[in-house]
């Protein structure tokens, strides 16, 4: 039975003398993939880094069956473009606590084919690319909630599909929040929360 993890109740987020969310009321199962959507500036961004910087620590949230690890990739890509793929994968494993699945590393590098690559340093990538050694940073994480801030962007069509795939496959494991403009027709997302002048409208899709 999929279980609430994490609840805030009349939360608000202010940047600077803005107010972008008013008292909203959230509550997120320990699995599943929920898209947030919204206008530019409408907030969505500022929710996730909410939740990944102050979740852990303020009395706002809720973890109602203790904390957990969160991973966090937004629009700064966090890698060092001097070291190989093969050397940043190992680093952030090491940060990450426990041991490497490679089993599971390397069926990510096959899907997005960079098994070529694996000791070419990361300057030598394209934005693509780049884009995709971020995003298997994220999901080879033991953490048990990911968020992604528009992971699709530099992707193409056929990148985006295989994205699609592995998120749709994460999320039966792990609650996988996700900022979009619009929602890929492969993506099976199990809630949407769309964001309007400082509301959160949920759609439940399960």
């Amino acid at each position: 039975m999929n279980q609430t993890l994490l609840e805030t109740k009349a939360l608000t987020i202010t940047v600077g003398e803005k107010v972008l969310l008013r008292e909203i009321n959230l509550s997120f199962f320990q699995t599943g993939l929920v898209a947030v959507l919204g206008e530019n500036g409408a907030g969505k961004s500022t929710l996730l880094k909410e939740i990944y910087h102050h979740s852990l620590s303020s009395s706002k949230w809720d973890w109602t069956q203790g904390k957990k690890k969160i991973t966090y990739l937004g629009h700064e890509l966090g890698f060092y473009s001097s070291l190989s793929l093969e050397e940043n994968l190992d680093y952030f494993s090491k940060l990450d606590g426990l041991p490497p699945d490679l089993r599971k590393r390397n069926l990510l590098l096959e899907a997005f084919r960079l098994q070529k690559r694996i000791w070419d340093p990361i300057h030598t990538f394209s934005r693509g690319m780049k884009q995709k050694v971020a995003i298997l940073r994220a999901l080879l994480s033991s953490a048990e909630v990911v968020l992604f801030d528009e992971p699709f962007t530099g992707l193409d069509a056929e990148s985006s599909k295989v994205l699609s795939a592995l998120l749709n496959e994460e999320s039966k494991s792990r609650l996988i929040l996700i900022v979009l403009h619009s929602v890929p027709k492969e993506l099976q997302c199990s809630k949407h929360l769309q964001i309007e002048k400082g509301k959160v409208f949920v759609t439940d899709l399960t």
